[in-house]
This record gives structure tokens, C-alpha cells and sequence, in this order.
């Protein structure tokens, strides 16, 4: 767990052209060294403006090199620190540095970098567009217990359906019966050949009786009076569509279930069709574009609201993009004893999406960023919003990832917004009325 620790995130190239507010913050904290531990990067010709500092190394080449040992990474929150006591001023650490992460000052001979402020860095406040932020690793660390899964995946390269069930089933932990119903997690759930991913008893059903065959485990262990967690792990197709009406009778008969549905938005196992959450103008191969048709032509399920709908005691949106808020709601989900928690896990299918293998984590984080997909959680009729945009950015930034909205024009675009806006306006009302009712 050691590599777990809390990190600087700076958007890449999205900084105003003349903005120095970051660096200007860190040189008055660091005035008596007259050095920064963050620098404004402004290349005009490249259109490109950001910022560069320390990446807290795990093996960091500068404490490697430092001739002193002046120089040394904690082992309790990572952050690299130069000792200035020890400190020679040769300048090698600066040049050793792959990353332009540390600030040598000539004049006073003194090497500068960031150390995070201690747990608080002053540039996160000090940047008024809100590119800079803390991504606080250390809070997701204390959620995590064996790993539930074998090392590899049978799925596609970067898949965050894979990410998503490895990391629920650390925080669910070994008292947990896992389920699912055929798509794309099938193979990581049932296995392959006479070879089984899981570390936790699975068991696989039809799409049409998943919740109802956990069900059944779960009322059999209840009468034996032991208490362990039943999880129902399967997609949009299984939840939204083909195996709704059993999750409906589930949530409604009361069934002490947790189900997460890991929405791809489409039947991604069998060829990228379109599903009930498949979003308004999104390509699939049954939705798709040419002269006549410009993608799905209706707006997606909502499905977390309409499960919020069933007066169940627990609803949530998550995404791997924001894994310490994830945690924390399967942790209530595991705390519900008297009827079912469900969450609507949001997970890109960089293949379906026509999107870069690696961008699943990033798309995660722009669809919360562009309150395309807010988190909230329903707890006991209760709404509240567990992560708040200060500013939204524009929902182009999140489509750039992927080609399946590459057909939209400028009126496909505003539509899509209106969407958006009138969703989250929706989720607003009720988190607000619930506020009201507090005062």
C-alpha cells in the first residue's frame, strides 16, 4: 500500500494564456529560498499553457543522485523533501530530473520543490479556474482489503469494467457471493475453462433472473443466521433491459441485495448495439449514422432515478474516476440490512466508444466534470450530491475522447447540453428540497 499517496493533478494545457497565480502563490510561501515548487509553462506557438511540478517519484532519480542524502521521499505521504541543512547547492538533483519538477536557484544556491504545503497545497486555492487540484489517495486506502481477483484480464486492454469489479470486490472483502449474467464481465466472474478469476464464490445466471436467483442464496443464508453480502455485478443490458422487471420485483419485495449495474452504455459483448442507457445521438452499430440517421434518436434510461423511485434504502452514482467516493458508498451499501442498495457504476467501453484504450479513467472524470454524469446518493429518500462542479466544463471537452459523437454538429451539440442541464437541474430540486427541509 505504499505507493497509495496524494498527488497534484494539473489539467494539461487548459491554463489562461498570462495566468502565474500558482507559481506567484509558491514563491511568496518560498520567498526566503526565492525559489517554486510550481512553474507556469506558457508555450504560445504550441498552444500550450500549463503548469509543471514535483510527480512525488516513487523512485525519484533526485534522492538517487543527491551526493548529501539530502534528499528523501516519506515513507508515510510520499512527498519527496530536500533538507536544506544538508543541501550543497550543486544543482545536481535539477538536472537529474526528467520532469523540470525542482526549481534551482542560482543566485542563493538553493534547490526548491514542491512538497505539497504538508497535505495542503496553497496552489489548489490559488488557481481561480479550478485546473489544479488534490487527488487524496490516501483516502481510498483504508476501504481496501485482499485483492478478489487474479492478476491479468481476459477483457479488452484498459477496460474500467475490469478496474471496477477488482476494486469492489477489495473493498467488499472475502464475506461476499458474487453474481452476475452474461456480458462483457462474464469472464472475469465465471472464468475460463476450468480457471476462475475470483478469489470470492461466484455463480452465473440468465439476464432474466439474476436478482431473483441472489435472492434466493440470500433468504437461504438468512435463515441459517449468517450474515454475508450478496452482490449482484452485471451491465446496462442485464439491468435497464433485458433482466429489468426481476431487479423491479427485487427492489420492491424488499430483498436485502447489493446490485451494481457497470453501465458501457450499449450491448458491448455482443457487438456495441444500443441498450436503454445508450445517451441521446450516440452511435451503436443498430443506432447508426449516415444521411438519415444521426445516432439514437431518444434520451437514455434514467435508471438511478428510477430505481430511487422503488423507496429502496440506498441509490447511488459512482464512477472509477472518483474511487474514495465509490468506496464509500459500497461502504453503505454493506451497511443496509433491511432491502436492497443499488449503484449505477459508470463505465466507458473505450472499444464501443471508439475511444484510446487508455482514456477509460479520463472520461470517467469528464463526464463528472460536465455534470453529464453528477454523483449523488438517494439514502433513505434522502438526495444529496457527493462530489459538486464548481464550473462545469463545456460537454465537447468530454466527446474529444471518443468518436462515437464525432457526427455532431452545432445543433446535435446544443441538444445534448439541454439534456444535461435539464437532468442535473432535476437531481438540484430534489438535493436542494432535502436542504430545505434541514433548515
Amino acid at each position: 500500500m505504499k505507493s497509495f499517496h496524494d498527488t497534484l493533478k494539473i489539467e494539461d494545457a487548459t491554463c489562461p494564456s498570462d495566468c502565474f497565480l500558482c507559481q506567484e502563490k509558491c514563491e511568496d510561501k518560498n520567498r526566503d529560498t526565492g525559489g517554486t515548487g510550481i512553474r507556469a509553462v506558457h508555450l504560445p506557438g504550441m498552444e500550450f499553457h500549463s503548469a509543471i511540478t514535483c510527480n512525488q517519484c516513487g523512485e525519484p532519480a533526485c534522492e538517487e543522485n543527491c551526493p548529501t542524502g539530502a534528499i528523501a521521499k516519506a515513507p508515510e505521504d510520499g512527498v519527496v523533501r530536500i533538507n536544506q541543512i544538508k543541501c550543497l547547492g550543486c544543482g545536481l538533483c535539477s538536472l537529474v530530473c526528467p520532469y523540470g519538477g525542482i526549481d534551482y536557484n542560482a543566485d542563493s544556491r538553493q534547490a526548491v520543490k514542491c512538497d505539497l504545503c504538508d497535505g495542503d497545497p496553497q496552489c489548489v486555492d490559488a488557481c481561480p479556474e479550478n485546473f489544479i487540484s488534490l487527488l487524496k489517495s490516501r483516502q481510498v486506502v483504508q476501504y481496501l482489503k485482499k485483492d478478489q481477483l487474479g492478476m491479468g484480464t481476459p477483457l479488452c486492454w484498459g477496460c474500467p469494467a475490469e478496474l471496477s469489479l477488482r476494486f469492489s470486490l477489495k473493498v467488499l472483502g472475502e464475506d461476499t457471493i458474487l453474481f452476475g449474467a452474461p456480458g462483457c464481465a462474464v469472464l472475469l466472474i465465471c472464468g475460463m475453462g476450468t480457471q476462475t478469476y475470483c478469489g470470492v464464490p461466484t455463480h452465473m445466471t440468465n439476464m432474466t433472473n439474476l436478482p431473483s436467483t441472489a435472492a434466493g442464496l440470500k433468504r437461504y443464508y438468512n435463515k441459517t443466521g449468517k450474515d454475508v453480502k450478496v452482490v449482484c455485478f452485471a451491465g446496462d443490458g442485464c439491468f435497464s433491459d433485458v433482466g429489468f422487471q426481476p431487479l423491479s420485483g427485487a427492489a420492491e419485495r424488499g430483498e436485502n441485495l447489493i446490485v451494481i449495474c457497470y453501465d458501457n452504455e450499449g450491448y458491448m459483448n455482443t457487438g456495441v448495439q444500443r441498450s436503454g442507457t445508450t445517451p441521446y445521438l450516440g452511435w451503436t452499430t443498430t443506432t447508426p449514422v449516415g444521411t438519415k440517421r444521426k445516432g439514437k434518436p431518444t434520451p437514455p434510461k434514467n435508471m438511478p432515478l428510477i430505481m430511487a423511485a422503488h423507496d429502496i434504502p440506498y441509490v447511488a452514482t459512482a464512477t472509477m474516476g472518483f474511487p474514495e467516493d465509490y468506496a464509500k458508498k459500497l461502504t453503505k451499501a454493506m451497511a443496509v440490512k433491511d432491502g436492497m442498495s443499488y449503484i449505477h457504476l459508470f463505465t466507458p467501453c473505450t472499444t464501443g466508444w471508439r475511444a484510446k484504450s487508455d482514456a477509460g479513467i479520463d472520461i470517467c472524470r469528464l463526464a463528472v466534470e460536465t455534470n453529464l454524469f453528477p454523483l449523488w446518493e438517494c439514502e433513505r429518500g434522502t438526495y444529496r450530491f457527493t462530489h459538486t462542479v464548481e464550473k462545469p466544463k463545456p460537454v465537447v471537452e468530454y466527446f474529444k475522447l471518443m468518436g462515437k459523437f464525432n457526427h455532431l454538429d452545432e445543433t446535435g451539440l446544443e441538444a445534448f447540453e439541454q439534456l444535461i442541464n435539464r437532468r442535473y437541474a432535476n437531481i438540484k430540486s430534489l438535493a436542494e428540497r432535502e436542504s430545505l427541509k434541514e433548515c
